[in-house]
Protein backbone atom coordinates (compact mmCIF):
# COMPACT_ATOMS: atom_id res chain seq x y z
CA UNK A 1 0.00 0.00 0.00
CA UNK A 2 1.34 3.33 -1.03
CA UNK A 3 2.59 6.00 2.19
CA UNK A 4 -0.36 8.18 1.76
CA UNK A 5 -3.01 5.76 1.37
CA UNK A 6 -1.63 4.15 4.55
CA UNK A 7 -1.91 7.44 6.33
CA UNK A 8 -5.64 7.95 4.96
CA UNK A 9 -6.43 4.76 6.11
CA UNK A 10 -4.72 5.24 9.72
CA UNK A 11 -6.31 8.45 10.21
CA UNK A 12 -10.36 7.06 9.14
CA UNK A 13 -9.78 3.86 11.79
CA UNK A 14 -8.58 6.88 14.36
CA UNK A 15 -11.48 8.47 13.60
CA UNK A 16 -13.83 5.40 13.73
CA UNK A 17 -12.49 4.84 17.48
CA UNK A 18 -13.96 8.19 18.64
CA UNK A 19 -16.46 7.47 21.44
CA UNK A 20 -19.64 9.04 21.36
CA UNK A 21 -19.62 12.82 21.54
CA UNK A 22 -22.70 12.86 23.59
CA UNK A 23 -20.99 10.80 26.18
CA UNK A 24 -17.90 12.95 27.59
CA UNK A 25 -17.26 15.19 30.38
CA UNK A 26 -14.51 17.45 31.24
CA UNK A 27 -13.40 17.67 34.58
CA UNK A 28 -12.21 15.76 37.60
CA UNK A 29 -14.06 13.30 40.09
CA UNK A 30 -13.30 13.92 43.31
CA UNK A 31 -14.21 11.79 46.56
CA UNK A 32 -14.26 13.31 50.06
CA UNK A 33 -15.51 12.39 53.54
CA UNK A 34 -17.71 14.96 55.24
CA UNK A 35 -19.22 14.77 59.17
CA UNK A 36 -22.87 15.72 58.81
CA UNK A 37 -22.29 17.19 62.51
CA UNK A 38 -25.29 15.20 64.35
CA UNK A 39 -24.30 13.88 67.74
CA UNK A 40 -25.25 10.38 67.42
CA UNK A 41 -24.10 9.69 63.77
CA UNK A 42 -21.02 7.72 62.94
CA UNK A 43 -19.85 10.19 61.04
CA UNK A 44 -18.03 11.94 64.55
CA UNK A 45 -15.95 9.50 65.34
CA UNK A 46 -15.20 7.62 61.54
CA UNK A 47 -14.08 7.98 58.07
CA UNK A 48 -17.27 10.34 57.33
CA UNK A 49 -19.94 10.21 54.93
CA UNK A 50 -18.26 9.53 51.25
CA UNK A 51 -19.51 12.46 48.60
CA UNK A 52 -18.67 12.48 44.87
CA UNK A 53 -18.41 15.64 42.99
CA UNK A 54 -17.22 16.77 39.45
CA UNK A 55 -14.51 19.59 39.52
CA UNK A 56 -13.87 21.79 36.71
CA UNK A 57 -11.50 24.50 36.38
CA UNK A 58 -12.50 27.35 33.77
CA UNK A 59 -10.15 30.03 32.26
CA UNK A 60 -9.63 33.01 34.54
CA UNK A 61 -10.02 30.67 37.58
CA UNK A 62 -13.07 29.77 38.16
CA UNK A 63 -14.08 26.40 39.39
CA UNK A 64 -17.50 24.84 39.62
CA UNK A 65 -18.34 21.63 41.64
CA UNK A 66 -21.14 19.25 41.14
CA UNK A 67 -22.01 16.64 43.11
CA UNK A 68 -22.40 13.19 41.67
CA UNK A 69 -24.78 10.87 43.36
CA UNK A 70 -23.16 7.04 44.23
CA UNK A 71 -25.24 5.65 41.62
CA UNK A 72 -23.63 7.60 38.57
CA UNK A 73 -19.85 7.59 39.72
CA UNK A 74 -19.35 4.66 37.31
CA UNK A 75 -20.73 6.23 34.26
CA UNK A 76 -18.68 9.83 35.14
CA UNK A 77 -15.51 7.80 35.48
CA UNK A 78 -16.03 6.30 31.91
CA UNK A 79 -17.43 9.69 30.61
CA UNK A 80 -14.10 11.12 31.74
CA UNK A 81 -12.14 8.24 29.81
CA UNK A 82 -13.90 9.30 26.73
CA UNK A 83 -13.02 13.08 26.95
CA UNK A 84 -9.56 11.81 27.18
CA UNK A 85 -9.90 9.32 24.60
CA UNK A 86 -10.86 12.29 21.99
CA UNK A 87 -8.29 14.37 22.72
CA UNK A 88 -5.59 11.51 22.41
CA UNK A 89 -7.10 10.70 19.01
CA UNK A 90 -7.33 14.50 18.20
CA UNK A 91 -3.83 15.01 18.25
CA UNK A 92 -3.29 11.78 16.21
CA UNK A 93 -5.39 12.93 13.93
CA UNK A 94 -3.63 16.10 13.44
CA UNK A 95 -0.19 14.32 13.77
CA UNK A 96 -1.19 12.32 10.30
CA UNK A 97 -2.61 15.70 9.13
CA UNK A 98 0.55 17.51 9.26
CA UNK A 99 2.20 14.66 7.42
CA UNK A 100 -0.57 14.98 4.64
CA UNK A 101 0.55 18.49 4.91
CA UNK A 102 3.93 17.99 4.73
CA UNK A 103 3.78 16.03 1.67
CA UNK A 104 1.55 17.77 -0.06
CA UNK A 105 -1.17 15.15 0.37
CA UNK A 106 -4.87 17.05 1.39
CA UNK A 107 -7.43 16.77 -0.66
CA UNK A 108 -6.67 14.15 -2.66
CA UNK A 109 -4.01 16.31 -4.89
CA UNK A 110 -1.07 17.19 -4.65
CA UNK A 111 0.18 21.10 -4.33
CA UNK A 112 1.05 21.32 -8.12
CA UNK A 113 -2.13 19.88 -9.28
CA UNK A 114 -4.22 22.63 -7.15
CA UNK A 115 -2.11 24.76 -9.44
CA UNK A 116 -2.49 23.70 -12.54
CA UNK A 117 -6.83 23.27 -11.64
CA UNK A 118 -6.25 27.32 -10.36
CA UNK A 119 -4.74 28.22 -13.99
CA UNK A 120 -7.27 26.42 -15.81
CA UNK A 121 -9.81 27.81 -14.13
CA UNK A 122 -8.50 31.38 -14.52
CA UNK A 123 -8.04 30.90 -18.24
CA UNK A 124 -11.77 29.67 -18.76
CA UNK A 125 -12.83 33.71 -18.33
Amino acid sequence: MNPKKTLLLRRERLVQKLPPLSELIRGSLIERHLRCGKLGCHCAKGAGHRAWYLTVTFSGGRTEQVTVPPALVPVIRGWLKNYERWWEILEEVSGINRELLRKRWLGGETHEGRRRDVREKGSTR
